[in-house]
C-alpha cells in the first residue's frame, strides 16, 4: 500500500474507515509512524529541557557547567526523553493491540494480530497528538492516560467495524 505518512496521520485522526485499511501497511512504514507519533508524546520533554534548562547557574552554581556542557546534557535529555518515549507507545501499542484480534472475531472480522497492531498504531494518533498538545501547554492530569486509553479503545473498535466480514463459500453438496 503507497501511502505518504502525513497522510497517514491526517486520515488517522478522523476516519476510522481509512484506519481500518492501514491495516496492510507495511511493518516498516508503520513503525515510522510510531516513531512520528512518539515526537508529540516528547514535545513537552523537549519544551521543558530547552527552554526550562535544568542545568542552568541557578541551581548547580556558576561554574558547575560551561556553554558546552549545558548544551550537551540538554541534548542527552532531549534524546532520553524521546527514547523513553518511543518505548513506551510502542509497549502501549502491543498491550492495546492484543484486544483487536478477540473483538474482531465477536464481531465476525478477521484481524490477524499483525494487522491489529498496525490498526492499532493509527488509532491511537488522535488521543496522542491531543494529549501530546495538552501536557505541552501544561493541562497534564495523572487521569488524561485513562481516557487517551479509552478513546483509543473506541477508534479501534469503529475501525475493526469497517473491516468487511469475510465472505462465506457456498459449498455445492454432490
Amino acid at each position: 500500500m503507497k501511502v505518504s505518512l502525513i497522510t497517514i496521520f491526517l486520515k488517522s485522526l478522523y476516519s476510522p474507515g481509512e484506519i481500518a485499511k492501514y491495516r496492510f501497511l507495511t511493518i516498516g512504514k508503520t513503525i515510522q509512524y510510531v516513531f512520528i507519533l512518539s515526537l508529540f508524546l516528547s514535545l513537552h520533554g523537549i519544551y521543558d529541557a530547552v527552554v526550562h534548562n535544568p542545568f542552568s547557574t541557578e541551581q548547580y552554581g556558576d561554574e558547575a557547567f560551561d556553554d558546552g556542557s549545558k548544551i550537551f546534557m540538554t541534548l542527552i535529555v532531549i534524546v532520553m526523553t524521546y527514547g523513553l518515549n518511543s518505548g513506551l507507545l510502542f509497549l502501549g501499542i502491543t498491550m492495546i493491540a492484543s484486544f483487536g484480534e478477540p473483538l474482531a472475531k465477536t464481531w465476525g472480522r478477521k484481524l490477524p494480530y499483525r494487522q491489529s497492531w498496525r490498526l492499532t498504531a493509527c488509532s491511537i494518533t488522535l488521543p496522542v497528538v491531543l494529549f501530546g498538545l495538552l501536557y505541552l501547554f501544561g493541562f497534564g492530569e495523572s487521569y488524561f492516560l485513562l481516557i487517551a486509553l479509552a478513546m483509543s479503545v473506541a477508534i479501534i473498535a469503529a475501525s475493526i467495524k469497517c473491516i468487511p466480514k469475510p465472505r462465506v463459500k457456498k459449498q455445492i453438496n454432490e
